[in-house]
């Protein structure tokens, strides 16, 4: 477990424990008895010492615990002629695809079909998208009432604000998660998994970290690693 705290935190820090010192040197004084004294300024220094760092190592302690589950997990590779895609949009009405650098794409991706939800905005909203390769070798999209792809492609939690936009979800306190999951829809089974666990700071250095960007850390990180395999190209 390794606690995020800067060195403007630590400073922070400092300059509470001081005033908290200073509280509690009045208050001393103020109480004559020394049974007193010491039911009284002892718990309360205690909570005082405590309280800058509590959340902090709470938030560690769980982060450290989710990023053993972190990164690309794979129980089962298939090999599969497409699949659905439930993380992004597609087509809303039937065409035959003409676009030389998409057609390219969909050529270099493997899959003779990919099936996508419809645009929200299209002439078939709630609709499925299906591109398919012919045995003409053109690209089409036809409407589907539902898949047709025995393995999804979906995010781990379908998280979404008020505007039906989607984010991490979050899982803990200043913890959330992002990631998608392949399901076999057959047998139910989750044959892989790509997790990615978020961090926020604690509150002594959410007091300054806003001014400056967000402070959030990642695991696994893209930046120091350890490197992920593409996915869901590593499954499917």
């Amino acid at each position: 477990m390794t606690l995020q705290i800067s060195i403007i935190g630590i400073l922070i820090i400092a300059v509470l424990y001081a005033i908290s010192a200073g509280l509690l040197a009045l208050l001393w004084r103020g109480i004559r008895s020394w049974r007193s004294k010491r039911m009284v300024i002892v718990p309360l220094a205690l909570v005082l010492l405590a309280l800058p760092w509590a959340d902090e190592v709470w938030i560690a302690w769980h982060f450290n615990e989710f990023c053993k589950d972190a990164g690309v997990r794979v129980t089962r590779k298939v090999e599969v002629e497409g699949y659905y895609d439930a993380t992004t949009t597609g087509w809303s009405k039937p065409e035959i695809v003409t676009d030389t650098k998409l057609i390219s794409d969909y050529e270099k991706a493997g899959f003779r079909f990919r099936e996508r939800n419809t645009s929200s905005s299209g002439n078939a909203p709630g609709k499925i998208s299906h591109l398919e390769k012919h045995p003409d070798g053109t690209w089409r999209i036809t409407i589907l009432d539902r898949p047709t792809a025995r393995y999804h492609y979906k995010r781990i939690i379908d998280y979404r604000d008020a505007r039906g936009i989607h984010h991490e979800a979050p899982v803990a306190l200043k913890i959330e998660i992002t990631g998608q999951v392949v399901v076999d829809t057959q047998t139910g089974e989750e044959i892989g998994r790509r997790a990615v666990y978020k961090r926020h700071p604690g509150w002594i250095d959410g007091l300054w970290t806003g001014l400056f960007g967000s402070g959030m850390t990642m695991c696994p990180d893209p930046e120091k690693g350890p490197h992920q395999p593409s996915f869901p190209g590593v499954v499917l």
